[in-house]
């Protein structure tokens, strides 16, 4: 995406980053998912932190709740005052954070971005206990509640896939991690 000065997008500038002499730039944090979700899973990272090929450090970040007496703080298809709300209407909210080792990519994963970011995401998603979807935050934008993200991510969608837009994905899980019904017939 352009980040605004002179047309120049997000991995230009990561890039830029990247390769700059040590101690130029302080450490750089991404999330290369792009949003938030219950944490159930984990969605397609973005390739703009992986193009460097260079040593990523990658963090767990998970905020466990509880489905019958809990307020999920996901920020998951809900507007931001509900969302506010059901924060502060807990007595408290928990952070958890993991620092896996470094991950040092191999000469295929330094060739190929998306190669060494499913393979990242493998790793945090194992570390995590959850699975991993192929879809990306255009595709979460169409779930919103809000018409307006929705037609966003129909919008944005359409304009990757050639004026198509590519039919929704098939969950096989709720959003506690459990097997839906209809996801057992297939």
């Amino acid at each position: 995406s352009s980040g605004g000065s002179g047309g120049r997008s997000t991995t230009d500038k990561i890039l830029e980053r990247a390769h700059a002499p040590p101690g130029t730039w302080p450490p750089l944090a991404l999330c290369p998912e792009g949003t938030t979700h219950t944490g159930n899973c984990i969605i397609r990272f973005a390739t703009g932190a992986f193009r460097a090929g260079l040593p990523v450090q990658p963090v767990c970040v998970s905020m466990p709740f509880s489905p019958i007496h809990g307020y999920d703080p996901s920020f998951s298809c809900a507007n931001i005052v509900t969302h506010i709300f059901g924060l502060i209407s807990q007595p408290m909210n928990h952070l958890h954070v993991t620092h896996l080792a470094v991950y040092v990519p191999n000469d295929a994963e330094k060739a190929d971005p998306k190669l060494y970011a499913n393979n990242v995401r493998s790793r945090m998603a194992k570390e995590l206990g959850v699975g991993v979807y192929d879809i990306t935050w255009n595709d979460k934008l169409r779930f919103e509640s809000s018409p307006k993200a929705q037609e966003l991510g129909r919008r944005r969608l359409a304009e990757k896939n050639g004026g198509a837009v590519p039919p929704l994905p098939v969950f096989t899980q709720d959003q506690f991690g459990k097997p839906l019904e209809s996801a057992k017939d297939k």
